[in-house]
């Protein structure tokens, strides 16, 4: 029992500290409810002090019903239902505390058997009403009300209930989504673990002992710039692991790389590695000094993007024909504009294709709000994209 008071207690300090919407409607209900109700004392004065002083215990529970609605409530039912019993013709009516007291008991009520207040309310202002031979016509409506408003407390309670199950619910959903979003990660990272980077491992070895066992310079430098990549190439793959193990410390070191440089990397890393294959072109870059507060998922993607448009131009494109990337930032908005000639037959036929490359970056990009475009015209493919560096969020 001292426990449940105290955890009542609790619960209605809570209440006072940080009220809900329905209960700042209650305080402002309760003001002018209270406010009306001393009126009517002021304007029509209690022939005895008990009607007075149970008219004020009556004010005082509905100032509190916005924190206590069920104790108070049952404190201004009873209160009112003493106060008929009582021989004055005059004070207060009680009417509106009382109908506030009802809703607010149908709106806590547990058991069907808190029927009793409203029943009761009625029949004693019946009573009251045959003992000064008013028509039961006349007084009908207002018997009716008594009941109405508990049954809008109940309903207010049910509709809550139902707003309530629908968020949880909600909640439920989210919660089981992320749990398996996340044993997709974790999956995703193992599979990468035990095939790609064992293989990359596997491959970078295999690399180091051709090398030291040739003495052809030409295809030693060839070994090692192939080793390079791949070296590369195993430390991308492993922060790919790190990032989807949920490592923070990987994505504040994204976070502190300068965007410009990265970019202006990656676009001479490009060009080097197109040009190793007999492509002609270049990728020019217009970029700000300073392009800072960029999300972590929108730098990966224009990153991404700049790869997959480099993968591409190798495998598809024409090496007669040439390859212009631009690329120009300003610290708000970034644009990429790419074309290149497209080959009639690829360097690498048996290269496995998945047509989801490009696809993935317009998702995300489109889901920053940005816009992606490609075209294939005469010969040339091209592509346009532009989207703002500091959008509010992602919009999925």
């Amino acid at each position: 029992m001292h426990r449940s008071i105290t955890r009542y207690m609790r619960s209605s300090w809570s209440a006072f500290r940080h009220p809900t919407a329905t209960q700042r409607v209650l305080v402002a209900v309760s003001l002018v409810v209270a406010v009306m109700t001393v009126r009517e004392m002021v304007i029509y004065p209690a022939h005895y002090a008990v009607t007075a002083l149970l008219s004020v215990v009556q004010v005082i529970a509905v100032l509190l019903i916005p924190v206590m609605p069920y104790p108070m409530g049952c404190i201004g039912c009873l209160a009112m239902l003493i106060a008929m019993l009582i021989p004055d013709p005059s004070g207060a009516s009680m009417l509106l505390c009382t109908w506030e007291c009802l809703f607010c008991i149908g709106y806590r009520s547990k058991h069907i058997a808190n029927l009793v207040w409203p029943a009761a309310v009625i029949a004693i202002r019946l009573w009251f009403s045959l003992n000064l031979r008013l028509q039961p016509d006349a007084y009908l409506f207002l018997l009716a009300l008594f009941l109405l408003c508990y049954a809008g407390g109940a309903l207010l309670k049910q509709r809550q209930a139902i707003i309530r199950s629908e968020h949880d619910a909600l909640l439920r959903k989210q919660a089981e989504q992320r749990i398996a979003f996340e044993r997709r990660c974790t999956s995703a990272a193992s599979l990468i673990h035990d095939s790609v980077t064992n293989d990359l491992v596997y491959t970078i070895l295999t690399l180091d002992n051709l090398m030291s066992d040739t003495d052809n310079s030409v295809l030693r430098q060839m070994l090692g710039t192939v080793r390079d990549r791949s070296s590369q190439t195993l430390n991308q793959v492993r922060e790919a692991i790190r990032v989807l193990d949920g490592d923070e410390s990987a994505i504040a070191a994204e976070e502190d790389r300068n965007f410009t440089s990265t970019i202006r990397e990656q676009a001479r890393e490009g060009d080097r590695y197109l040009a190793s294959l007999g492509f002609s072109g270049a990728t020019h870059t217009d970029l700000a000094t300073e392009c800072t507060g960029i999300p972590v998922g929108l730098r990966r993607v224009i990153l991404g993007v700049m790869r997959e448009l480099y993968t591409n131009i190798a495998v598809h494109a024409s090496q007669q024909g040439t390859y212009d990337i631009r690329m120009s930032a300003d610290g708000s908005r970034c644009v990429i504009d790419a074309v290149n000639d497209v080959g009639a037959a690829t360097l690498l036929p048996d290269k496995p294709t998945s047509r989801h490359g490009l696809n993935h970056h317009r998702r995300i990009i489109e889901s920053y709000g940005g816009d992606f475009r490609t075209n294939r015209e005469d010969g040339a493919w091209m592509l346009h994209i532009d989207v703002p560096l500091k959008p509010p969020s992602p919009l999925v």
